[in-house]
């Protein structure tokens, strides 16, 4: 399989190139031009704004599906730091469905957040206050307005909803949750793995499935 990373130099898109190369996949990373990126051999790096059109539709020609780790980057280690830009994933959001267009990917598998769309329903209340009092209630109407634009796009698209991000080991025990109960969370690695696999199959089943390895009700 032939894949593009967005955000290869994060948590999430580290471990998605990693897996992906031991899969034996063709990697392409997409990295700013100030961006460190320290990737398997093999793998092909773009460099390139993700408003540069041109950049993504070099970095996507031939691909099979676009991954995004994309995040918003933010100032600092505090609750309350603010992003370095706070729009970010609304103004990347039309140039990368344009570009896959253009390109003729058909599939895209995004990260987005527990919490978004439909899935806040089935969040505790502690993560809503969570949400609610600190830098995360500007990340989601960030992630909502991404969200919409890969749900108009007529792209197969998975906008996969993790529980709260860890560091841990891969234990390939993520399960689309319908009900939380108690602590709720998710390795990296375990997210990545479940992507990964999720593009090997047919269509999308869910568009937001809520991810997590461990609270499921």
């Amino acid at each position: 399989m032939k894949i593009v990373v967005l955000g290869a130099s994060g948590g999430c898109g580290r471990q998605l190139v990693k897996q992906a190369v031991e899969r034996g996949w063709e990697v392409t990373a997409v990295g700013r031009s100030t961006s460190s990126l320290e990737l398997p051999d093999g793998v092909r790096i773009v460099r390139g704004e993700l408003q540069d059109a041109d950049a993504l539709e070099a970095a996507f020609e031939g691909a099979d599906t676009v991954f995004s780790a994309l995040g918003l980057n933010l100032s600092g280690l505090s609750p309350f730091s603010t992003a370095e830009v706070p729009d970010l994933l609304s103004r990347a959001a039309p140039v990368i469905v344009e570009a896959m267009k253009r390109t003729g990917v058909p599939r895209l598998v995004a990260i987005s957040a527990g919490g978004v769309g439909d899935s806040a329903a089935l969040m505790p209340w502690f993560y809503k206050w969570i949400v609610a009092m600190t830098s995360m209630r500007r990340l989601y109407p960030e992630l909502e307005v991404m969200e919409s634009v890969y749900a108009s796009s007529e792209l197969d698209v998975c906008c996969v909803r993790p529980t709260t991000l860890t560091d841990g080991p891969r234990t390939g025990r993520a399960v689309v949750a319908t009900r939380l109960v108690g602590q709720a969370d998710i390795s990296r690695a375990d997210l990545a793995s479940w992507m990964l696999d999720a593009a090997e199959g047919g269509r999308f089943e869910h568009f937001g499935p809520l991810l997590t390895e461990r609270g499921a009700g």
